[in-house]
């Protein structure tokens, strides 16, 4: 694997870079229509904010504190029911999140329902609550994807998770992997400042554990990461996690290997770094719930009341998807002059809605400025 590391890849061939433009081109004529025309393709549910954990780098307000705003069993039902009815379970994926999911007592019961209503389903977990019966149950309710957080090896996953869980959480993993009816069980990766050095021996441990692919993503500046600065990586950084990722999947190692959706990563990297070209769907291809009912585009957006498009206990989610969502169907980049001008506007268009400051109206990341090497100096 150290060997795989080094493998570098030059796009110097104009050809290569011509081809990725035109296409890119044609994805940005469709996300055009896709403002005017969205098509819902992945919901969130944001089951509860609590959690069994307190990570340093989480993007939400999670505790282990109860709260009695999260939606009951008989809301989620109705809602649900209604929502079969106006959009296709065979086009909608459901995905579901927290906090932590596994800590709603009625998860099952939810899901299962969901299921006779002919919904497939994703979760994302901490994985330290699973048991061989929570496993039983995401079969029995359809659930398809499990997603298991492990961010680095036990060191760098201890210390962003803030408790000694690593073995726990493989514990977990183990249990999903015991039986083989999940269509993918993954883990995801935050990289940071103490697991950027560790990437190739990462893979070999996941690979060995016989994970179904390995999702990697950087930490991002929100929620209580804005605290730790010292975690986020440097250009050089991003290079050499962009040049793994690479490396990895030109290679076509066993284990599959993707970078997440987070970023514009500029022809130089994109579809060489995972399955598609960017593309933020805030408001056009995802939406969501929050826990206490509230309708949302993505659920790394930060929380902020303009941002919220009404709440599932008294509007209906159809008519709020057909003519809500106004920010995220227009283009940020046109609010800022920088990147208004910037010759690759049309692909970016302000890179992640996750990562805008909306009180600024300016981007947060801009990978292309060390990418390009006619933007480093910028």
């Amino acid at each position: 694997m150290q060997n795989l590391m080094m493998t570098k890849f030059k796009y110097d061939d104009d050809l290569i870079i011509a081809r990725k433009r035109k296409d890119m081109d044609s994805l940005s004529a469709y996300v055009d229509k896709l403002y005017t025309t969205p098509k819902l393709r992945y919901f969130f549910w944001e089951t509860t904010t609590q959690c069994n954990l307190s990570c340093k780098h989480c993007g939400s307000d999670c505790s282990d504190d109860f709260s009695n705003d999260d939606l009951s069993t008989e809301e989620m039902y109705s809602f649900l029911t209604k929502f079969s009815k106006q959009f296709s379970p065979n086009e909608v994926m459901l995905c579901v999140t927290g906090g932590e999911p596994l800590i709603r007592k009625d998860l099952f019961d939810v899901m299962s329902y969901a299921a006779e209503l002919g919904f497939l389903w994703g979760v994302t977990t901490n994985g330290l609550l699973l048991t061989n019966w929570h496993v039983q149950q995401m079969i029995d309710t359809n659930c398809k994807t499990v997603s298991v957080s492990l961010d680095g090896l036990e060191h760098a996953h201890n210390f962003l998770r803030n408790s000694n869980c690593f073995h726990k959480a493989v514990e977990g993993i183990e249990k999903l992997l015991s039986i083989r009816k999940f269509t993918n069980v993954q883990v995801t990766t935050v990289i940071h400042k103490r697991n950027i050095d560790e990437l190739a021996e990462m893979y070999a441990y996941f690979e060995s554990l016989g994970v179904d692919s390995w999702l990697l993503k950087n930490i991002e500046p929100i929620g209580h990461a804005n605290l730790m600065e010292k975690e986020f990586l440097s250009e050089e950084d991003f290079i050499k996690l962009f040049d793994f990722i690479r490396s990895c999947r030109m290679n076509r190692t066993k284990l599959p290997v993707s970078f997440g959706c987070n970023h514009y990563v500029t022809p130089e990297y994109e579809m060489d770094i995972r399955d598609h070209f960017f593309i933020c769907g805030a408001g056009t291809l995802v939406a969501s719930i929050l826990c206490n009912g509230d309708i949302y585009a993505c659920l790394d957006i930060e929380r902020k009341y303009n941002l919220i498009q009404g709440n599932i206990k008294k509007d209906d989610f159809h008519n709020i998807w057909i003519n809500g969502f106004s920010e995220f169907r227009q283009r940020r980049d046109k609010k800022n002059s920088t990147c208004a001008m910037c010759s690759d506007a049309d692909y970016c268009r302000g890179d992640s809605a996750h990562t805008w400051d909306y009180e600024k109206d300016v981007p947060k990341c801009c990978l292309k400025k060390f990418i390009t090497p006619d933007c480093r100096s910028n």
